[in-house]
């Protein structure tokens, strides 16, 4: 179960849609990227992508590397990750990757966790 803040319940619950394994990504540039930089490697410890469909939701991504371990996608409506508001879409990203590695021990993670409380309390100060 997962427990809630009281900020949390400002938020539009994220919307799931099943996930459509010959959908699209985006091809372009996503509308927003929040990167996490690695100081010497070609990838990012974390990167989140905001989109805004069609129909006005807002996708999102989630994508982490660190400490030998990672995962991740392209933001797109092929995932069926969507929320009400830009705001929201960013909160439920940094939740995703929070929630994969909230377990993992290592310095780099450590990283990456302190970098998704950031986002979290303060969405304008990366943006």
């Amino acid at each position: 179960m997962q427990q809630l803040s009281l900020f949390d319940t400002l938020r539009s619950p994220a919307i799931r849609k099943p996930v459509e394994p010959h959908g699209g990504v985006i091809q372009g540039d996503p509308d927003a990227v929040y990167r996490l930089r690695h100081p010497r490697l070609a990838w990012d410890r974390a990167k989140i992508e905001l989109h805004q469909h069609t129909d006005g939701l807002w996708m999102w991504s989630a994508s982490f590397h660190c400490d030998n371990f990672g995962g991740g996608y392209r933001v797109g409506p092929k995932w069926g990750r969507f929320a009400q508001t830009r705001d929201d879409a960013l909160f439920y990203a940094a939740s995703e990757i929070e929630e994969r590695l909230k377990d993992k021990p290592g310095k780099e993670a450590a990283l990456v966790l302190a970098w998704i409380v950031t986002l979290k309390e303060n969405p304008k100060a990366l943006s």
